[in-house]
């Protein structure tokens, strides 16, 4: 980590939640930082220990945002991960974003099966999540009518007893339970979108 701050200002912004803010990265369009907003009670280096003991294991991060390292911005300590951009150069908006305002059934379709291919794969790996959220997936479009769903927040485990970081089969049902939890909530949500409640409910009954 270099000891000159990067400088991080609101016209780099990209988001905030109730634990972290974001900027894109001043140095690399590629990427993004994420700082932590309690700098009692990060949860940054929590989730990057998951990261790490999925490089040991060699799972590969193109579905989940990779991680790049530390830096010092004006802000305080920053942690750098990829940001995702289209084919045309736009940032990635998250699945939530399509739910909302998509009308196209080729690009739905495609969403939701990115989606479908991100669960298998966070099942077959034990890939473990803090939760899952329409607004911690993003959709990239590699073509204007195709592309992949990417995980950018919340990796890790906040099971009480977190036996599924060390028990596979734990692992899948932990994770299996969560992604139905949210595919159920979106269905309620959606009850009067019958477009989008119906590829919700081929999600939650297709087989991981």
């Amino acid at each position: 980590m270099g000891s000159e701050a990067l400088v991080v200002d609101e016209s780099l912004f990209l988001g905030k939640g109730s634990k972290r803010i974001c900027y894109r990265h001043p140095e690399d369009a590629s990427k993004c930082i994420k700082i932590d907003l309690n700098e009692k009670r990060k949860i940054t280096p929590k989730e990057l220990k998951y990261y790490q003991r999925y490089a040991r294991k060699g799972i590969r991060f193109d579905l989940i945002a990779p991680y790049y390292g530390e830096v010092n911005t004006n802000e305080g300590k920053g942690y750098v991960f990829s940001l995702a951009s289209d084919y045309n150069g736009e940032i990635s908006k998250d699945v939530r974003f399509y739910l909302k305002t998509c009308r196209n059934d080729e690009i739905l379709d495609d969403v939701f099966k990115g989606m479908l291919e991100l669960k298998r794969f966070m099942v077959s790996h034990g890939i473990m999540t803090t939760l899952v959220e329409h607004h911690n997936m993003i959709y990239q479009r590699i073509t204007p009518h195709s592309g992949k769903v990417i995980f950018i927040d919340g990796i890790g485990n906040n099971q009480f007893f977190p036996s599924a970081n060390y028990v596979h089969v734990h692992a899948k049902r932990v994770i299996r339970r969560k992604w139905f939890k949210f595919e159920q909530r979106l269905m309620g949500w959606n009850r009067d979108k019958p477009h989008i409640y119906k590829r919700f409910k081929a999600l939650s009954e297709a087989r991981t």
